[in-house]
């Protein structure tokens, strides 16, 4: 394995993912103030690069998303450097409803930088686009995607340009306790290279959790990654946050392993958003749940859930309603409902409606 002289954009990409924490993000402005630094193996912890980092982010309710980043050294020697970018997920219209769909994961990064300890500055950019397609029920996703990912660095007189093409598969189940896992194959001019990878991520509030895993599998290239964040929120406008990983080589840059750190504070701008309502209670035993007709057209409609894992059950007609009644335990409980062509969806009257942070809508019920 060779190393490309690209360190310092992987320097920078690192200290910028711990900076825009997405998973966190609403719709609508905010500003990230954060610190951090990261070690290349097998540097000492010493030789590290050290940033405190400012971010702007503008985050569109169809997915998309920009940003600018600025970046000062914490200790003499260390880079200042700029970043910025725009890209998204990329959905059809109407795909909440649908159980298949075609996608587009799109991204552009530039950024500029100068190495003070030799004197000179460097710019580059990086894109990659992945179209997928995607399979979901209520609770479970399956993705395919495949696409490209290229880079290209000005640096010292010196230009390198290199790209790959990437495969992969992405499964997860669950709503507020989430797990993943993530096979992919990178084909390089050299060779291919496949990873596999499990992520677990736990998004209740006001505590959100994160932790991940990962190797790849190939005779130059098997190092272990790993990492683990953990975001606070303080008040309805601001979250605290920190993360630590280890980063395995990657077959687009051939770089050393790294590890990093980052803390900070994301603060959303402009007025906060409404709280979601409180989640309906019922009492424990026969709890009745209802869907007017005229939000579930159709001759048959199910309903699944936490209480039956996700297998969906008929509800029966009575009168203008969908009607069923669930001998439910005290508990917190997710449900959704699918229709008899196969679409999952919540209709907007039913209380305790939330988003499920993969494009749809689950159901919040108490029982006690």
């Amino acid at each position: 394995m060779r190393c490309r002289p690209v360190g310092l954009l992987l320097v920078f990409s690192a200290l910028l993912s711990g900076s825009v924490v997405d998973e966190a993000r609403a719709q609508g402005w905010s500003i990230d103030v954060s610190a951090g630094q990261v070690v290349y193996d097998p540097s000492s912890a010493n030789a590290g690069t050290n940033n405190i980092m400012g971010t702007v982010r503008y985050d569109a309710r169809r997915g998309a998303w920009v940003y600018g980043t600025a970046a000062a050294p914490l200790r003499t020697g260390d880079p200042l450097w700029g970043a910025f970018g725009t890209g998204g997920r990329f959905l059809p219209s109407g795909s909440a409803s649908r159980r298949a769909n075609l996608g587009l994961d799109l991204g552009a990064h530039g950024f500029l930088f100068r190495d003070a300890l030799v004197e000179v500055t460097g710019r580059g950019v990086s894109i990659d686009a992945m179209p997928f397609v995607s399979l979901s029920s209520a609770a479970a996703s399956l993705e395919l995607r495949g696409g490209w990912r290229g880079q290209t660095l000005f640096y010292a007189g010196t230009t390198d340009n290199r790209g790959v093409f990437e495969t992969g598969a992405r499964a997860a189940y669950g709503v507020t306790a989430r797990i993943e896992g993530d096979a992919r194959w990178v084909h390089t001019s050299e060779d291919t290279c496949p990873f596999v990878g499990a992520t677990f991520a736990y998004g209740g509030a006001p505590v959100q959790v994160w932790v991940q895993t990962g190797k790849w599998l190939h005779v130059n290239l098997d190092d272990v990654a790993w990492g683990g964040g953990i975001s606070v929120a303080l008040g309805r406008q601001a979250m605290l946050w920190t993360a630590v990983q280890q980063e395995a080589p990657d077959p687009l840059y051939w770089n050393l392993a790294r590890r990093s750190w980052n803390v900070g504070v994301t603060r959303r701008l402009g007025r906060a958003a409404p709280p979601p309502p409180p989640a309906p209670r019922a009492a424990p035993g026969g709890v009745v749940i209802r869907v007017p007709a005229s939000e579930a057209p159709g001759t048959s409609l199910s309903i699944a859930g936490d209480f039956n894992n996700w297998q969906p059950v008929p509800m029966q007609r009575e009168g203008r309603d969908w009607v069923i009644r669930l001998p439910l335990s005290s508990g917190v409980y997710h449900y959704a409902f699918r229709s008899g062509e196969g679409d999952w969806f919540v209709p907007e009257s039913i209380a305790g409606r939330r988003d499920d942070g993969m494009g749809g809508y689950v159901a919040l019920l108490v029982v006690s």
